[in-house]
């Protein structure tokens, strides 16, 4: 896969809200909104509250953050320097969250990555996600994350950070 760009990011919050009618909006956050450019592009897809906690209910395992912040450094040196490494033990997991994500929104989210040679991960989340720049922690119950810390805390770095892209 290619480095992914912003360019890339507007490509496909363009494209899956084109050939999903149930995505309101889409946000980027991650090391494509921060540096530019990352390993792949991170969306946040705004769909209404029932597909949101469909994904969650199906995603949840494959979502809880497992390396803590205090570790994000490292994460970040590996994902550009053991790119291999980072593969392994995040790529499979990624893969079923797209896989339940292209089943609810109704679109191939693989195929666009294949096509376009791009990694993408996507998060479903409904639009009183967040407030202003703060997590809604009234959506927390719907995660079923409940009060796993580290998810938490990932989640409320994403809603301080997330940029609207489409």
């Amino acid at each position: 896969m290619k480095a992914a760009t912003a360019a890339d990011a507007h490509f496909f919050a363009k494209e899956l809200r084109a050939r999903s009618n149930v995505i309101h909006d889409a946000l980027l956050f991650g090391s494509v909104l921060r540096d530019g450019k990352g390993n792949d592009v991170d969306l946040i897809l705004i769909v209404d509250e029932q597909l949101a906690r469909a994904w969650w209910k199906e995603s949840r395992y494959d979502i809880r953050v497992r390396m803590g912040t205090r570790w994000l450094p490292l994460r970040r040196v590996i994902k550009k320097y053991c790119s291999v490494l980072d593969h392994a033990f995040i790529a499979a997991r990624k893969e079923r969250r797209i896989a339940v994500a292209s089943r609810i929104l109704g679109v191939d989210i693989l195929s666009l990555v294949r096509e376009r040679g791009i990694a993408i991960d996507v998060f479903l989340l409904p639009a009183n996600w967040r407030h202003g720049l703060a997590l809604n922690k009234e959506i927390l119950p719907m995660t079923g994350v409940g009060s796993h810390h580290e998810t938490v805390r990932f989640l409320e770095r994403v809603a301080a950070s997330a940029k609207h892209i489409s």
